[in-house]
C-alpha cells in the first residue's frame, strides 16, 4: 500500500516537473538580460596604447576605441 502511494506521488511530481513547470517568461527575460550584459563587456584595444578596456568604459570616436581622453587627443 505504501509503495503504491509513493509511486502515485512520484508520477504526479514527474508530470508537474516535466509538463507544468516549463521555463517561465520571467526566466527567459533574465536569460536575455544576462546575454545583453555579457555583450556590453566585450574587450577592445585602445587605438593608441593597445590597452584592453571594455566597450562600456571606452571612449568611441569615429568607430575607434580609446582608453582615455589623453589617448584620444594623441590620435
Amino acid at each position: 500500500m505504501l509503495i503504491k502511494l509513493l509511486l502515485v506521488i512520484g508520477v504526479i511530481g514527474a508530470v508537474y516537473f516535466f509538463f507544468i513547470k516549463k521555463s517561465t517568461p520571467l526566466t527567459k527575460e533574465r536569460h536575455e538580460k544576462k546575454k545583453k550584459e555579457s555583450d556590453d563587456e566585450t574587450m577592445v584595444a585602445c587605438e593608441v596604447c593597445n590597452t584592453y578596456i571594455t566597450t562600456s568604459e571606452a571612449i568611441v570616436v569615429s568607430k575607434k576605441f580609446y582608453c582615455s581622453t589623453e589617448c584620444r587627443d594623441k590620435a
